[in-house]
This record gives C-alpha cells, sequence and structure tokens, in this order.
C-alpha cells in the first residue's frame, strides 16, 4: 500500500508537469478562398505531385497546350513548374481535379516590404528593446543554426566577414549568383546575424547563425509566386531551421503548400504582416503557419506603416524614420557596387528580429514548435490584439524562461523523485539527501551558477547545462536529441558501473533520477523531441523511458536497503 500511494504520488508530479506546458497561442485563420481567375492568360503555375518525371511534365503541358518547364534545377526534385498560357480559366479548368497536380494558380507577384536609406547612427535602439544583450553575454548566440534569408539575395559586406554564409541559390531567371543586387536581403541578414563583437559596425540577434542565401525577389524587389516557392523547398532541402519572409503580396496556394511542407519538416518560417498601414495582413504572413510580424517604433508603439489584424503573432522593431536615428541601422550593398550603413524601414525589418530570436532558441536545443510558444508566451503584451499579436518580442524573457524555468522544474522533480525512491527503500537519511542533492542537480543543471562570474570554457557549460544537455554543448544543439541518448540507457549504464559499488551507490540513484525528471519534463513540454520519431511516438519514448529510470534508481536503492540491513 505504502508503495502504491508512493508511485501514486510520483504519477500525479508527472502529470502536473504535462499542465505546466506553455500553450500555443490562438492563431486559427480561414483557409483563403481564391477568387475565380480572368480569361485573360499569363504565366501559370503548376506543382506536381513530388517525384513527378520529365514525362509527367510533358503530359501535364500538352493538356493546357503549353511547353511547360521546371522553375529551377533545384525545384525539379518538389516538381514545381511554370509556363505561359493564352486563358487561365482555361487552363486551370483541364488540370482540375488531375492526380498528378497537386496546386495550380495564376502567377502572383510579391515584393519586398522596406524602404531604405542611409543615415548612419550609432547604436542600435532595436537590439536593447528586443533585450538582445542577455544572448550575447551567454553562450546563446545561434551557434548551428541554419537561418535562410528568402529574398534579394545576401552579399558579403564589411560587417558580414566574420559570419557563417553559405552559398545559397537564386531562383530569379538568368541570375546565377544569390549575391544581393538591391540591398533588403543583406541588410535582413544583418538583423539576423551581422557579426558582433568585432570592433567592427553593429550588430545582429544571433551572430553565430549561419546564413543561407536564397534569391528570389529581382534587383527591383519584385518575385514570383513560384520563384519563391521553390526557394522555400530549396532552404528545407538545404537544412534551414528558420525561414525568413520578409516579402509580402497576394495569396499564393503554391507558396502555402511549400511552407506547409517546410512546417511538416519543422522549420520555423517567419513572414512580415505588410506596409498597408491599415487592418489586414498580407501574405505569406498572415499564413497560419506562419509568424506574422508587424512592426513597432522606438517608442515601442505601432509604427505607421504596419499592417494589422488577423495574423499577426508578434511585433518587433521594425523603425520609425520620421524620429531621429528611428530606423533600422545594418551594413548592406549601397547599389553602386560598395556597400554602407542605412537605416531601413518596414515589417521586412522586424521580421529578422524574430527569426534570429528562433535562432537562439534552437540553438539552445529547443524544438521548433516549443521555441515558437516561448516566444509567444513571453512576448509583452497583455493577451492577443491585432496590432502587436501575442505583444512585443523579448528575447531575454525567451531565454529566461528556457533556462530558468524549465531547470528549476527539472531540479525540483528530480529531487523528489530522489526523496519518493528512496523513502520507499527506507535507506538511510544520509544516502536519501545525498541522491536528492546529485538528482536536483543532473535534473537543472547548476543553473543558478549561469550569473556568476565563472570562466568560460566547456566545463563551465557542463556545470550549468543538464546532463542530458551534454551533448548540445560538446557537440552541437541537435544531438542531445540522438533517441538512445534521451532513454534509460544512460542510467542503465550508470547503474551497472557506479550502482555497483557502495560509495557510489547514491550517486548512481541520483543520476538515474535526474535523467528521470529531464525525459519527464521534455515528454511534458516538448523541449526534447528524439531523432526520427513523430510527436505522439516521442511523448511516449520520453515517458517510458523516464518510467524506466526511475525503476532503475529505485532498484538502487534498494540494493541500498539490503546493504543497510545486511550490515546490522
Amino acid at each position: 500500500m505504502r508503495a502504491i500511494k508512493i508511485l501514486s504520488a510520483v504519477g500525479l508530479t508527472v502529470a502536473a508537469m504535462f499542465a505546466l506546458g506553455p500553450e500555443a497561442a490562438e492563431r486559427r485563420l480561414p483557409e483563403p478562398v481564391m477568387e475565380p481567375p480572368e480569361a485573360s492568360g499569363g504565366v501559370l503555375v503548376v506543382d506536381l505531385v513530388d517525384g513527378s518525371t520529365p514525362a509527367d511534365l510533358e503530359s501535364i503541358g500538352a493538356l493546357i497546350e503549353t511547353d511547360l518547364e521546371w522553375v529551377h534545377p533545384l525545384a525539379e526534385d518538389e516538381a514545381l513548374a511554370s509556363g505561359e498560357v493564352a486563358s487561365y480559366a482555361a487552363a486551370m479548368a483541364a488540370l482540375a481535379g488531375h492526380p498528378l497536380v497537386e496546386v495550380v494558380e495564376s502567377e502572383v507577384m510579391l515584393e519586398a516590404l522596406g524602404y531604405p536609406n542611409d543615415p548612419m547612427f550609432e547604436r542600435q535602439w532595436n537590439m536593447q528593446a528586443i533585450g538582445a544583450p542577455a544572448a550575447w553575454s551567454g553562450s546563446a548566440r545561434g551557434a548551428g543554426v541554419v537561418v535562410a534569408v528568402v529574398d534579394t539575395g545576401v552579399t558579403r559586406v564589411e560587417d558580414l566577414e566574420g559570419t557563417s554564409l553559405l552559398e545559397g541559390a537564386s531562383f530569379v531567371p538568368g541570375v546565377t549568383s544569390a549575391a544581393d543586387d538591391q540591398g533588403h536581403g543583406t541588410h535582413v541578414a544583418g538583423t539576423i546575424a551581422q557579426t558582433t563583437n568585432n570592433g567592427l559596425g553593429v550588430t545582429g540577434v544571433a551572430p553565430d547563425a549561419t546564413i543561407l542565401p536564397v534569391k528570389v525577389l529581382s534587383a527591383q524587389g519584385f518575385g514570383s509566386s513560384a520563384w519563391i516557392a521553390a526557394g522555400i523547398d530549396y532552404a528545407v532541402d538545404e537544412g534551414a531551421s528558420v525561414i525568413n519572409l520578409s516579402l509580402g503580396g497576394g495569396y499564393s496556394a503554391v507558396i502555402h503548400t511549400a511552407i506547409k511542407k517546410a512546417r511538416a519538416q519543422g522549420v520555423v518560417v517567419v513572414a512580415a504582416a505588410g506596409n498597408s498601414g491599415r487592418r489586414g495582413v498580407g501574405y505569406p504572413g498572415a499564413l497560419e503557419e506562419t509568424i506574422g510580424v508587424s512592426a513597432i517604433g522606438p517608442d515601442g508603439s505601432l509604427a505607421p506603416y504596419s499592417s494589422y489584424g488577423k495574423g499577426v503573432d508578434i511585433a518587433a522593431p521594425g523603425g520609425d524614420k520620421r524620429r531621429p536615428n528611428g530606423g533600422i541601422l545594418q551594413n548592406t550593398v549601397d547599389g553602386r557596387g560598395g556597400h554602407h550603413y542605412a537605416e531601413y524601414q518596414g515589417t521586412s525589418m522586424a521580421t529578422p528580429h524574430v527569426a534570429g530570436a528562433a535562432a537562439v532558441l534552437l540553438s539552445e536545443g529547443i524544438p521548433s514548435e516549443a521555441a515558437e510558444r516561448i516566444l509567444l508566451r513571453t512576448a509583452e503584451g497583455a493577451g492577443w490584439n491585432e496590432q502587436y499579436g501575442n505583444g512585443t518580442l523579448n528575447l531575454a524573457s525567451a531565454l529566461g524562461l528556457t533556462a530558468t524555468q524549465h531547470n528549476l522544474y527539472r531540479f525540483l522533480l528530480g529531487g523528489l523523485f530522489a526523496l519518493l525512491i528512496t523513502q520507499l527503500a527506507d535507506t538511510r537519511v544520509g544516502f536519501r539527501l545525498t541522491t536528492s542533492a546529485v538528482a536536483s542537480s543532473v535534473a537543472g543543471g547548476v543553473f543558478f551558477l549561469a550569473s556568476a562570474p565563472l570562466p568560460e570554457s566547456v566545463l563551465t557549460q557542463l556545470l550549468i547545462h543538464p546532463l542530458l544537455e551534454w551533448p548540445g554543448v560538446v557537440i552541437g544543439p541537435g544531438w542531445m536529441h540522438f533517441p538512445l541518448w534521451l532513454s534509460a540507457a544512460l542510467p542503465v549504464g550508470i547503474g551497472f558501473t557506479l550502482g555497483a559499488f557502495g560509495p557510489t551507490r547514491a550517486l548512481a540513484a541520483g543520476l538515474a533520477c535526474g535523467v528521470a525528471a529531464h525525459l519527464f519534463h521534455g515528454a511534458a513540454t516538448g523541449t526534447l523531441e528524439p531523432w526520427w520519431l513523430p510527436t505522439a511516438m516521442a511523448t511516449s519514448w520520453l515517458a517510458v523511458n523516464g518510467a524506466l529510470a526511475i525503476v532503475i534508481g529505485m532498484g538502487l536503492a534498494g540494493a541500498q536497503h539490503i546493504e543497510e540491513r545486511g550490515g546490522e
């Protein structure tokens, strides 16, 4: 009976941890209804089912009496094609319900959302406004996270010299390089990951992140829905964890499909709300699958140009150049073959603040869904409204929630598990207290030392971080989600080594309880995401292995009880 009561208490504690998981914000939008296409013709975009062959493409083209071509060689795996048709209505009617066609629509043109200018200033009010220095002062700087800038391209200007910048690709016809020929994309990339602490220029939100340039907008700042959709597909294929879409316009089903596929792969997609200055969020920012971003000025109020309404999820600094030094300053190309430090304003400038913040959380080992929830939950605001969404971006609070709340829960839960199993085994008080202390430390790490003046080193980071996060410290953030590491295999190994000897048995039992606490917490909050496993299976995996770790801890405590009784 005593054992049943204690195990019930453990079960209730775990259930409470699930209840503490952050709730996703309400972002339900109706599926957009496309207006009937006009009888006139133009470029038709056809998204065939993945794996379609050139022969399939030719047969579809024959049905609508045109030569369809893949949008780009890199878009062939996603079977995205386009071609000129005499009548949109006739072509779309001919392809309606065809088993090889996922989406068909007339080409939609989108544009960059921002207003460039070139005055320079000495400080970046926007970085202070979102609490970015909190990330720079610690280890959370976006390391190991690829952010795709789907825009006018990115050029390595002087203050991007120290930033990890991939080669990328261009989807603009006739342009082979992903270099920026307009300035917008490089400015956006700078806000995300401008080289920081280099004694030059300005800063970025996630300076250790890797930028993937994806050129989908021309030198004039416009881009076809086909180019943009192909660019999004490419970014996913290249391993981007975050996609920044500082562009907008009308609804495109092709772009929507590409974004859905990106989200299915766990990619965070951040998009601008638009610069209409009135109610009505542009696409793709209005989609449920994207984090829609409105813009604020230096005083924290909504910028006069910012769109607002359903679809806004969060607000971030976008600038207001009516005020002195009120724009967003970054290093970008100047259109004359050189570069300059220029203030831009727009929801385009607000969006990369959120993309950079997402990269920071992902670099801390937070899964994409949880990272999005944390950003929205910690935004400064009093509930959702149509101007600011869930509130204004606060990276410092997001990091605080990540590092303190989660670690504290694990810290306390691990100690509770240890006290329960050692009480059940009726071990001596000294063994109980030692086990509890070890369990608490390994569950949450000695996280309260994070603000202490300790030397910057791997050993310091191992001391601060929980045991299950150590692969993320030593190898890279993704490695802490390796399934066998997130299992009872580690407590089993500990049990057969440290648990085999009396002097280290309390340490082994504490480690098992600490691992159990982290596994249960990860299952409850979504902060642990084992590779290859879908969400429901991952939750079950973590919970079952957490229970096994508890059983191992109980076995170690029982062995200690037998040894103590044998010595009396």
